[in-house]
């Protein structure tokens, strides 16, 4: 391998670092998987309607069932169903980078997860809280 590829793959490297790094800034709840795939299927499609996913949403035991799902429903637009005693909010919607900050953002918010589902329904909740976090742990 030359010089100059071993240096384009180092400084690819470091880029990819930084980017991690503004995700966890922006993002520090949301998987940064999913921030990833969310910001690369904009990019792509940036004339189309945002992509569809199905967002999961975990909360603070005790948090308001009710006030949650309203908070989720101004936030998405969409009524999330809810598991796990109220603290599992899980919907399907069209997402944008301005509608993840604000789910993020939400105080009691824990962690945010999803899946690309493009355009088919959601087959209900497919994560735990911390899911991601394990999965991050591994690849370390």
């Amino acid at each position: 391998m030359s010089e100059s590829t071993i240096g384009k793959l180092e400084e690819l490297k470091t880029q990819t670092q930084n980017l991690g790094k503004a995700y966890r800034e922006l993002f520090p709840k949301v998987d940064p998987a999913f921030v990833y795939d969310l910001i690369l299927r904009l990019s792509e499609n940036p004339d189309n309607n945002p992509p569809v996913y199905t967002v999961e949403v975990f909360t603070k035991e005790g948090t308001n069932p009710k006030n949650s799902k309203e908070r989720i429903l101004q936030t998405t637009g969409t009524i999330p169903a809810i598991y796990d005693n109220g603290t599992h909010y899980v919907s399907t919607q069209r997402m944008t980078l301005d509608m993840l900050k604000k789910l993020n953002d939400i105080d009691y918010v824990l962690e945010v997860m999803g899946d690309y589902t493009g355009g088919a329904s959601s087959t209900g909740p497919r994560h735990d809280k911390g899911d991601w976090k394990r999965i991050r742990d591994r690849s370390q």
